[in-house]
């Protein structure tokens, strides 16, 4: 798994308050030693266990930084040195997407890993050798087969199309009219992030009373 450039990795949110008081019993465990998570069906003499091994797992008490560092902050330099490297949350509503990927951004221990990826950067642009760097962000959301530039006013009608540039060099699949906007700093990309959190459609559910009703790509 390790030799592969796609590496899959677990972690399992703690029971909500109303799992809690329901009572409920959780079916998934998993081991941080043998990266596995369990999948518990039925119960008594009929119970079945199925175990899936991964690259990494994490417990529903592992922290911010942890997730942080054991995912793309090694990857930090790869990055920097022109590899392209991309992490993406999946998951059912209410399974703590958007708390991994962005958490409370005004928090050191619960911000995420895009904030966490941010201020990595810029630490590492910061060395002597670094003579010269332009950081650009972009934030697109998808919802409804809709798409929208998040770091654009709300009224803006500007029309987005996803294009393919196959031309040698070019830039593969692409969102044609998405801006990019430049940030000097961790803080700058802490701004554009809080914009677009305001923006973003969301919308209460069974799960999750402010769930995340879109998908994004910062």
């Amino acid at each position: 798994m390790s030799d592969s450039s796609v590496q899959v990795v677990v972690r399992m949110r703690p029971l909500s308050e109303a799992e809690k008081k329901a009572g409920t019993t959780p079916v998934v465990t998993v081991s941080t030693a043998t990266k596995e998570v369990t999948v518990i069906k039925g119960a008594g003499r009929f119970q079945a266990r199925q175990a899936f091994k991964l690259d990494n797992v994490f417990g529903s008490f592992t922290s911010q930084e942890e997730v942080f560092d054991e995912t793309l902050g090694p990857v930090i330099d790869d990055v920097l040195n022109g590899f392209e490297s991309t992490i993406f949350a999946y998951g059912q509503t209410g399974t703590g997407k958007t708390h991994t990927m962005e958490g409370d951004i005004t928090s050191a221990d619960e911000k995420g890993i895009i904030p966490r990826a941010a201020e990595a950067i810029f630490t590492s642009l910061d060395r002597e050798e670094i003579v010269e760097s332009r950081v650009r962000v972009s934030y697109l959301e998808i919802y409804n087969e809709n798409l929208s530039d998040l770091l654009v006013p709300v009224e803006s009608k500007a029309k987005l199309t996803i294009s393919e540039d196959r031309t040698k060099n070019g830039r593969g699949v692409f969102c044609f009219g998405l801006s990019e906007e430049t940030v000097g700093s961790a803080e700058d990309v802490l701004s554009k992030l809080q914009m677009a959190q305001q923006r973003r459609h969301v919308g209460e559910t069974r799960m999750n009373k402010q769930s995340s009703r879109s998908h994004c790509l910062f």
